[in-house]
């Protein structure tokens, strides 16, 4: 794959790449291209599954290419990629949807939409209300996945209850 580093994103463009990488639930198709997220470069670089040339470079590790392109890790990449790597070493197809939000199919072929929090974060009730709401709009079951500051990751599924049959 070709790294953007004005975009901040990987371009795959040969076919049977992109079919390869697409089974997976890897990238968002552009036209006849894959566009890969930093997370799912970084992941596939960690397992030693991708190069990606930048800078008339090779680069096939991940210390490399952070230090190459520590410009295009946003502040929350870490939490993401922490979120990102464990949901896929437990075998979960994840597809990036947003900075803070991934689309997750388990092994029985459920849906769910996990938002990652970092500890310690605020989030309005309307904040939480809208994720739920956008979960269930879409048959999904909501889970924030929270990372500690040490790095260490708890899952908490969400739902909305209705208290003495009040309405939302």
């Amino acid at each position: 794959m070709v790294f953007d580093a004005e975009k901040c994103r990987g371009i795959v463009a040969e076919k049977l790449q992109i079919n390869d990488l697409e089974k997976k639930w890897f990238g968002t198709k552009e036209g006849d291209k894959l566009i890969l997220d930093t997370v799912e470069i970084a992941y596939l670089l960690l397992n030693e599954k991708a190069s990606v040339e930048s800078c008339n470079t090779i680069i096939t590790d991940f210390e490399k290419f952070i230090s190459i392109h520590h410009k295009c890790l946003e502040e929350f990449f870490w939490p993401r990629l922490i979120v990102y790597k464990d949901l896929r070493d437990r075998g979960r197809r994840v597809r990036v949807l947003e900075s803070d939000k991934f689309l997750v199919r388990d092994k029985q072929g459920n849906l769910r939409l996990v938002v990652v929090l970092e500890e310690g974060s605020l989030r309005s009730m309307q904040s939480i209300r809208q994720h739920v709401e956008m979960a269930m709009n879409n048959n999904l079951k909501l889970v924030y996945a929270i990372v500690s500051l040490q790095g260490d990751l708890t899952y908490y599924e969400v739902s909305r209850i209705d208290i003495w049959g009040e309405s939302p």
